[in-house]
């Protein structure tokens, strides 16, 4: 949380708020009663798992100190069980000490940041960024050199914790998986701080411990992933540029976001207010969205979309060029025409996808709310819905460490739900790659002897799933990719080619539009990951929550069916979808 004031009376902010909405910023120092919600359990497991791994990651670097005979500054009892000032003030001593490598300080704070790195690596004179994130940091090159091309393959810079001030290339790999973005501007809140702080070693690279396995390259399983915080790789708008897309550094944009919000900082806590809340994805896990969806209010064009969120810059223009600047009401939303504003619209989306279309469906989306509409039908042409003579739904449910735990499989003959028996393969223990594998191979028996019993008596079968997670997620299992191939349907591949949905195409939000829902409180992945820990342990509270993933699971192949069957009923009633 950052804090109220500096020294200097400006506000302080944290090494977060540069890469997070502005309007959060905003919430968090503006004056008079607000209520955020509380942390909810799938976000506190995630963020508990992700201290987990730090905690083991900080055991490696101690064990790695040890193994080189490094100088580690042990500050972590600081960061978590002293004030602020106290542990400041030790990390202070250590850099001071010209520690090799210090985990879990604080550093003082200046210009208005705060911000505690996990791990400071001396380098040279000063110090550089680290810090252990609870996500991959590698991906591999798209594609390798040509023999014709003279550039160099893409390459990384990594470092092993028992000498991570030396830095490797390694080609064939792309630091820039999921979350690098995020990564960086992080790094560049601490670049800055060590710099005005006298501390900073002078290369701009900061560097992240993240999940990926460096044993290929490096002979060990954790390693430093390095960035270059001063290249130019980070597309963003620019008015003066032709094509309005520029791309700048790490720093550049950290230093232009973080400005933006220390002034609506100061703006919020004077009670004024230079941003307004718009509805986009980052909503989905911030804790203030009720509050911003009540200021924002009923009408609100962004909060009345479900799906198909713009970005802060795309919901901007379009409340300027469609509303008043300030408020953009749903049904002016849905009179825009997608042509006129087409051209303005895509110069203000610098790093989108097919702005033009975004552009499209939200209009469409908008229209069809104003209109009630839940689905409308894309193509003349009525659809066939998949069936078989054998129809197994099926679905996965895995933990936090990415170990599928349970197997769902829901059987019934044709479409006659009144055959329908659901069978969990499931573990309520922990799991080691052995027991997960072993749970594979016994669906993949399951399978098999279904699929011989429709050989047997001349029946077609099909394994439908709702999106691609059981299909990739399974495929490092040989007899589970056999047992697969060629007798699956992605559901959700298959409605989104028939149907233009108004709300987002999770299964819960289509399976809504025809009557089903989950007989399960919190139902959906995030909670499930929470209650496996929790059926894993003992006593009444662990026996409700298996009875929970059970239900859980069983609802959501249910689920799968009642939507091939509420679509087959839609189109063989009078009342079709509109087109």
């Amino acid at each position: 949380m950052p804090r109220r004031s500096g020294p200097s009376d400006l506000p302080v902010l944290g090494s977060y708020p540069a890469q997070r909405c502005a309007r959060r910023v905003h919430n968090e120092f503006a004056p008079g009663p607000r209520v955020a919600l509380p942390i909810s359990p799938e976000v506190q497991a995630r963020i508990d798992a992700g201290r987990l791994f730090e905690s083991a990651i900080f055991d490696e670097i101690r064990d790695s100190a040890t193994a080189s005979g490094g100088a580690v500054a042990d500050l972590t009892i600081a960061a978590t069980g002293e004030d602020w000032d106290r542990g400041t003030q030790r990390t202070l001593e250590a850099i001071g000490d010209g520690a090799d490598v210090i985990i879990g300080g604080r550093l003082p704070e200046i210009n208005s940041r705060s911000g505690a790195p996990d791990v400071l690596v001396r380098h040279g004179e000063g110090y550089l960024p680290v810090d252990v994130k609870n996500h991959r940091t590698l991906r591999a090159s798209a594609k390798p050199a040509k023999p014709a091309n003279p550039r160099p393959s893409a390459h990384v810079l990594v470092s092993a914790l028992t000498a991570p001030d030396v830095t490797v290339p390694q080609s064939g790999y792309s630091n820039r998986a999921t979350s690098w973005q995020k990564d960086v501007m992080q790094l560049a809140h601490y670049t800055r701080m060590l710099q005005e702080l006298g501390f900073h070693a002078g290369p701009l690279l900061g560097g992240i411990i993240g999940t990926s396995d460096m044993t290929a390259l490096l002979g060990c399983t954790h390693a430093i992933t390095w960035y270059d915080l001063d290249i130019a790789d980070v597309a963003t708008y620019s008015r003066s540029s032709p094509t309005h897309v520029t791309k700048r550094s790490a720093l550049q944009r950290y230093d232009h976001e973080f400005g933006f919000r220390v002034a609506v900082a100061a703006a919020a806590r004077s009670g004024e207010e230079i941003v307004r809340p718009y509805h986009i994805t980052e909503c989905a896990t911030c804790e203030w969205f009720d509050h911003c969806t009540e200021v924002a209010g009923p009408t609100d064009a962004s909060f009345a979309t479900e799906t198909g969120l713009l970005t802060v810059r795309q919901w901007r223009y379009l409340y300027t060029q469609c509303g008043d600047g300030t408020a953009l009401s749903i049904d002016e939303l849905a009179a825009a025409d997608p042509a006129t504003h087409s051209a303005g619209f895509c110069e203000h989306s610098p790093t989108g996808l097919a702005p033009a279309q975004r552009l499209e469906n939200v209009i469409r989306r908008a229209r069809m709310t104003v209109a009630g509409v839940d689905l409308e039908l894309d193509g003349a042409q009525t659809p066939e819905v998949p069936q078989a003579d054998i129809e197994i739904d099926f679905d996965i449910e895995w933990d936090l460490d990415q170990r599928i735990y349970q197997w769902g499989l829901r059987i019934r003959d044709c479409h006659d739900d009144g055959t329908a028996r659901y069978e969990p393969i499931v573990s309520f223990y922990p799991l080691d790659d052995d027991a997960e594998a072993a749970l594979a191979e016994q669906f993949a028996a399951r399978i098999d002897a279904l699929c011989e019993t429709a050989d047997r008596l001349g029946r077609s079968l099909r394994i439908f799933h709702w999106n691609h997670p059981e299909i990739s997620l399974t495929k490092r299992f040989p007899a589970v990719q056999r047992v697969l191939d060629g007798v699956t349907v992605d559901l959700m591949k298959w409605f989104a080619s028939v149907f233009f949905c108004r709300t987002s195409l999770s299964i819960k939000d289509v399976a809504a539009i025809f009557g089903f829902f989950w007989d399960v409180e919190n139902a959906g992945g995030e909670a499930s990951q929470y209650m496996i820990d929790v059926a894993r342990g003992d006593g009444p509270e662990a026996a409700e929550a298996r009875r929970w993933c059970l239900r859980y699971n069983e609802c959501d192949v249910a689920a799968q069916a009642a939507i091939r069957d509420g679509v087959r009923q839609m189109l063989a009633g009078s009342a079709r979808p509109q087109r």
